[in-house]
Order: structure tokens, then C-alpha cells, then sequence
């Protein structure tokens, strides 16, 4: 440890140098010290201050399962703090700019701006246009770093400011989010005989979320909400959207015939007169059509097509194979 302890602190790179040297110094201590991985990130840590420091600990807040990979932190600070000496390499840098999995979105946004002013410094004043040309590069960089759910809903979109665009893309980053697990719950429901209670709860909660976003409302509390929200789906005993649910849903007797649900729009094992889940929402109000007997997740005016029965099932839904059944 007394190699370790001449290894100086890293703030940033106008008061500490080049991030690359000063990491190059680190590791060549850590390396004969032969540190465990967890050890290293320790020791790494030790050694930042200042804005360093604070970028190591949001990044470990934002991306919890990647902070315990070393050289995933490197990687990050790395961008952060890099070590470019020529504006190509800069300009690169931030034409090839994404967004990170997990990553705040005002964090990413701060890191489109600083690595643009590195890319393309300016001095002195600068009039109004070129203000807004400058902003206007920012703005195509952000949202082509974004996810393909969330740009395509803001791409050919006017904002008036960078901030704007910001707080539209926080918002339809949440709605995309709070659709993906309203879309898991409701195909595991869809398939359940009896009715459950407590995922009508939680979808009607995620009902009501979804319109606050649509009406970009409340922000605070859509995001605490939509999270609890997930961690009462996670919590769900062994439910697994991904292995449990099949593809295809088959009755228990596979040489039964299947029979069509209109409140569910899919066939299964029992017709739309005996639907339980349709039974359990009799008196609730949809928010879509503000219409009485179903939830909007289950609303006519969404409704896809009649969906073909599956494999083996003639247009009625008679288990071919059977002329039994055919008879009958």
C-alpha cells in the first residue's frame, strides 16, 4: 500500500491532468497488489474528488449491476474525463454519444452539452442565430442517442428549446415504460380463469399513471408511483413473464375444442358469457371511451382484429383430427 498512497487524487482533468496517464499510474499499483474486483472499485473510488468523485457515484446509482464491473467504471470515466487531444477525436466522440442503459436523462443531456463545448468551443459572445444553431446540434445528437421507442415518438417533433425536448423526452421515456409493463401484466391476466384482484389494482393504478403522463402532469409523482408500481410486479410470486407465459395458450385437454372470448379477443377455455375477468370489471369505468364494464386495457376501440385460431383448430375453433368433434 505504499505505492498505492503515491498515487495522487484525480478531479478533473484542468486541475489533475490526463485522465489516461493518471489511470495508467493507478493500475500499475493496483496490479502488484493483485486486488480482488470489488477492491479495486474501492481503492478507485478513494482516489476521485470533486466532480470525478460525483460522477463515480451517480453512475452507481443509476447503474447498480455495471458499477460492479471495473472496467465498466473506466469505460465510464473514460468518456467523462477522456483523454482526446485533437478536436476530430472530440468531434467523434460526440457524434457517436448514446444514452446509457439506466442513465438519467438530464445526465445525458449534460453529457451531449459538455462534449459538444469540448468538440466545438466557442469565445467570446456569440449572437442569437449561431446560439441557436449550436443548440439546435445538441438537440439532433440527443435524440439520436435515445432508445427506438422513445425517439420515434419525438423525432419529427418541433421544440422551441433544448429544456423542452428534455422534458418531453423524460416524460415519453415513462410512458414507454409504464406501456411495456401494462402490456406484460395484461398477458399474464389474460390467461388466468379466475379473476385477480390484485392485478386489477395495479392495472388500474398504471391506468391512471398512463394518463398523467399523456397530460405531462404530476412528474414527481408518476415516478414514484410507476415504481412502486414495478416492485409490486416483481414481488409477484413465481410469476415469470418471459418462461411461464406460453406463446400459445392450449386448454389442460388437449383434445377439447376452443372457444372465443370477445373481452379478451383470444381463444381459450371459455367463451365471452362465462369470461371471469369480464364478470370482475362490470362496473368499472373505462378512461378511453369513459364507458361502463371494462378497463381501457381491454376497450373496443383499441381491439385488434379476430385473431385465427391456433394450429390444429378449424374457423370455429373445432380440434381438427376428430370427427367426433366436427360432428358435434
Amino acid at each position: 500500500m505504499t505505492l498505492f498512497s503515491n498515487v495522487g487524487i484525480f478531479i478533473d482533468r484542468d486541475r489533475s491532468g490526463r485522465f489516461d496517464e493518471w489511470l495508467a499510474h493507478l493500475e500499475s499499483v493496483l496490479v502488484l497488489g493483485d486486488f480482488e474486483e470489488s477492491r479495486k472499485i474501492a481503492l478507485l473510488r478513494s482516489k476521485l474528488y470533486g466532480e470525478a468523485a460525483d460522477e463515480f457515484d451517480n453512475f452507481k446509482i443509476e447503474n447498480p449491476i455495471r458499477a460492479q464491473d471495473y472496467n465498466k467504471i473506466k469505460e465510464r470515466l473514460h468518456k467523462l474525463f477522456h483523454s482526446t487531444e485533437t478536436r476530430a477525436k472530440q468531434s467523434v466522440e460526440f457524434h457517436n454519444m448514446q444514452r446509457e442503459p439506466e442513465e438519467n436523462m438530464r445526465r445525458y443531456a449534460n453529457r451531449i452539452r459538455k462534449a459538444f463545448n469540448l468538440a466545438y468551443p466557442m469565445t467570446g459572445i456569440i449572437d442569437k442565430a449561431t446560439s441557436h444553431s449550436r443548440e439546435q446540434i445538441m438537440m439532433d445528437r440527443f435524440l439520436e442517442g435515445l432508445s427506438f421507442e422513445v425517439q420515434t415518438r419525438l423525432k419529427y417533433k418541433e421544440f422551441s428549446s433544448f429544456e423542452k425536448l428534455i422534458e418531453k423526452a423524460e416524460m415519453t421515456a415513462m410512458a414507454v415504460e409504464e406501456s411495456q409493463v401494462r402490456h406484460r401484466l395484461n398477458a399474464f391476466q389474460s390467461r388466468n380463469v379466475e379473476p385477480n384482484k390484485e392485478f386489477d389494482r395495479i392495472t388500474e393504478a398504471l391506468e391512471r399513471l398512463n394518463t398523467k403522463v399523456e397530460s405531462n402532469t404530476h412528474q414527481n409523482d408518476l415516478e414514484k408511483r410507476i415504481e412502486k408500481m414495478q416492485r409490486q410486479l416483481t414481488a409477484q410470486k413465481s410469476v415469470s413473464f418471459s418462461q411461464n407465459i406460453p406463446q400459445i395458450y392450449r386448454p389442460p385437454n388437449k383434445t377439447a375444442n376452443l372457444y372465443f372470448c370477445d373481452f379478451h379477443n383470444s381463444w381459450g377455455n371459455h367463451e365471452t358469457s362465462s369470461c371471469k375477468t369480464k364478470e370482475g370489471q362490470i362496473d368499472r369505468t373505462c378512461y378511453r371511451c369513459q364507458k361502463t364494464g371494462h378497463l381501457a386495457t381491454y376497450c373496443p376501440e383499441i381491439k385488434n382484429g379476430k385473431p385465427s385460431p391456433p394450429p390444429g383448430y378449424d374457423v370455429n375453433g373445432v380440434r381438427q383430427g376428430s370427427t367426433e368433434q366436427r360432428e358435434n
